[in-house]
């Protein structure tokens, strides 16, 4: 890239002449953007804006003098601060967690453990949370909001990822583009007012000398444009960024301007894919593509020693240029294979998004002017005005009635023979104004948030679950803006990823800092990615390995989940899952939580006698248990041996009992038939008989068995 240093002739160089091209082709590009729509959506987004903040900026200035004049005043009701604070705060209550699931290549469990723990760490470092809530308040507000993600080497020399906030209002998409992802529009412009130091700080001293040469707000576009997607005249006008091309440029009159004696220029930051036949590295592993150009030797090398393939091919990059109105500071590949903008849409549709506040803005109109109206008519019934006959006050003139002829407690005398003075009646408030206010309210809570979402209970006195399922009901009306700020989220992480798997290949030591779930401590964790192991000389922890899946789950929204947590927690101990008494308290909302956790491991619990005299007892109702099933099994055997002598004794008996015990339903549970015939050989040994069936002879009576000791049966 040409640095604008070297002296030319008259004619000037092909490289001066290829800057300047460049130049007036990017500025080019930016100034056709705006003309198709950009400037008009700043407009129309500040005044949304507007509508949020309120305090008296609902009005146009035209209505507001119009009013005033009439002797009424421009009042507001403002409805839609509040459901865009509620909406913010279900975002608040739904933060990002991050994880990854191996999907390929040298992919493990273990790495993609690591690498959640690493992102988690670069999310805090962020202070990613409130980076998040400044974008959400964007998209519902300004339609629009915009993350931006890069390798930041400011604060550390080997780069760590940053992520900002960009305004709406200075990030200019592709018009034609459709798509929600910034992968799939053509560029992608980002606007910013530099001083030359900011200059000279983002781009360097020679980018800063160019701009200081820039000293001419005057521009002619080298090129014009057309405008692509709207299909046939027939078909009609496609969904996009832009709308329909204006046909003119904007004279860029804001190229530079003087702020209290600091000159600032107007940067144009401008990121777009460009094909283009490169030298590039194919992995064996995964078969991804790593162009070479701009990557370090050693990674090369690296690359090259597992296996990696070098070869040639057309590969899509990322060319990045920035410009002022006349001077090139940059313009070189970018580093990354994406563009870094990244946005967030709470209702997309092919290009076109709307945020929260749109569809309230006329609600919001016709509340404040009904309102005003209301308020004035009954201001009015207080001093509507006198009918008095000429001359007729004694003691104040008609000009101190017209003053004081609200007052309270107020005398009229009026000469004798005069009619007397009678008050104007008011006019009545128009029939039906208080029900159109009370349906512009609802109107404007089911475009926003409706009270249910709020927390605000409308239904009287209701059991808690009652009112958790009318939230959690009223909440799906806050969805599609939910799930597309976890399309973002995704989006985001997912080029967070590439950038640990291509700038995190250093050896790096982070503290990870834990909540003990049994002490209630924090616990400091020392996490080492890519190092060697000095034993095996094998590299530990390396993130550059394998492909991941990104896994992006939030915390239900759920004003009692604390106590829905505990019940579930005490539901499952109660129903016998094992669950250490510490994680019970560390479940529950108690204040002194993590006190009492502690307490407990610290010093032994003394047993309770009330519990240890349960205990013996379930264990001494076990062991009576125990002990009758086994006298009862005793008698079994005792019976069956009778049974058995009977029919050695009398072997026709056999076929007769098992027809007797198969008519009652006896099961047998071996080889039919239930009672066989008894095999030969046996002797006869004479044994007490019993015949009544109703008592059978077992070994409990007094007389055999356990109570007669070896010799029962004898006399």
């Amino acid at each position: 890239m040409a640095d604008g240093t070297d002296k030319v002739d008259s004619s000037g160089s092909s490289q001066e002449l290829s800057e300047q091209t460049i130049v007036a082709d990017n500025w080019s590009r930016y100034d056709y953007v705006r003309s198709r729509g950009h400037d008009d959506f700043c407009k129309e987004v500040r005044r949304l804006e507007d509508y949020v903040l309120g305090g008296g900026k609902q009005w146009e200035e035209d209505d507001k003098k119009a009013l005033e004049g009439t002797g009424r005043m421009p009042l507001e009701f403002n409805q839609i601060l509040p459901a865009i604070k509620a909406a913010g705060g279900y975002q608040i209550s739904n933060r990002m967690d991050i994880s990854y699931q191996p999907r390929g290549g040298q992919a493990t469990q273990d790495l993609a453990n690591t690498l959640s723990k690493v992102s988690m760490q670069i999310a805090d470092n962020n202070e990613y949370h409130w980076t998040e809530s400044q974008v959400f308040l964007d998209g519902l507000i300004q339609r629009r909001g915009f993350f931006e993600i890069r390798i930041d080497f400011d604060d550390s020399m080997r780069g760590e990822v940053r992520i900002d906030d960009l305004d709406p209002m200075d990030v200019l998409p592709d018009p034609d583009a459709k798509s929600y992802d910034s992968d799939k529009w053509a560029d992608v412009i980002v606007t910013r007012w530099l001083s030359l130091d900011d200059i000279g700080r983002r781009y360097g001293a020679k980018a800063k000398a160019k701009a200081e040469l820039d000293g001419t707000n005057s521009y002619t576009p080298s090129q014009s444009e057309s405008d692509f997607g709207d299909g046939d005249g027939s078909a009609g006008e496609r969904n996009k960024f832009g709308d329909s091309n204006s046909g003119a440029y904007y004279n860029p009159l804001d190229a530079k301007r003087t702020e209290r004696g600091k000159t600032k220029l107007r940067v144009v930051d401008r990121q777009y894919f460009v094909y283009e036949m490169c030298q590039v590295i194919v992995t064996p592993d995964t078969g991804d593509i790593r162009v070479v150009e701009g990557m370090d030797q050693e990674r090369i090398d690296n690359m090259l020693s597992k296996g990696g393939i070098l070869t040639q091919r057309m590969s899509r990059r990322v060319r990045w240029t920035v410009t002022t109105c006349n001077a090139l500071l940059f313009d070189d590949w970018s580093p990354y294979p994406f563009f870094t903008v990244v946005g967030y849409f709470p209702f997309f549709r092919r290009g076109r998004s709307i945020g929260m506040v749109d569809n309230a803005v006329g609600p919001q109109n016709a509340l404040n002017k009904l309102g005003s109206q209301f308020i004035h008519v009954v201001n009015s019934s207080a001093n509507s005005g006198w009918v008095v006959e000429e001359d007729s006050l004694v003691d104040q003139e008609t000009s101190d009635l017209e003053t004081n002829g609200a007052k309270t407690g107020i005398v009229l005398v009026y000469k004798k023979g005069s009619s007397k003075p009678e008050k104007i009646q008011p006019n009545q408030v128009p029939t039906g104004i208080d029900r159109m206010i009370d349906r512009l309210n609802a109107l404007l809570k089911e475009n926003t948030v409706p009270d249910a979402a709020r927390g605000i209970d409308d239904n009287g006195p209701e059991s808690g679950v009652a009112r958790q399922a009318r939230e959690y009901a009223a909440q799906k009306q806050l969805a599609m803006e939910i799930d597309n700020l976890s399309r973002t989220r995704k989006l985001l992480v997912k080029r967070q990823l590439w950038m640990i798997q291509t700038y995190y290949d250093d050896e790096r030591l982070y503290r990870i800092t834990k909540i003990d779930p049994v002490t209630g401590k924090p616990k400091h964790e020392d996490l080492r990615i890519n190092y060697e192991d000095p034993a095996t000389g094998n590299i530990l922890n390396d993130l550059t390995l394998g492909e991941y899946d990104v896994v992006i789950s939030q915390v239900p929204m759920q004003a009692t989940f604390e106590n829905g947590d505990f019940d579930q927690v005490m539901r499952m101990k109660e129903n016998g899952v094992g669950i250490p008494d510490a994680f019970v308290v560390r479940a529950s909302t108690v204040t002194t939580k993590n006190d009492i956790v502690q307490s407990m491991s610290e010093q032994t619990v003394k047993p309770d006698p009330v519990t240890e005299a349960k205990v013996e007892l379930i264990a001494a109702q076990t062991r009576k248990t125990d002990a009758e099933a086994t006298s009862k099994s005793v008698e079994t055997q005792f019976s069956a041996i009778q049974t058995a002598q009977v029919i050695a004794e009398m072997p026709a008996t056999a076929p007769l009992a098992d027809q007797l015990l198969g008519s009652a339903g006896y099961v047998d549970h071996d080889a039919a038939p239930i009672i066989p015939n008894a095999p030969p050989g046996i002797d006869h040994i004479e044994l007490p008989r019993n015949t009544n069936p109703l008592t059978p002879l077992n070994p409990a009576h007094a007389d055999v068995g356990v109570n007669a000791g070896i010799e029962g049966g004898q006399q």
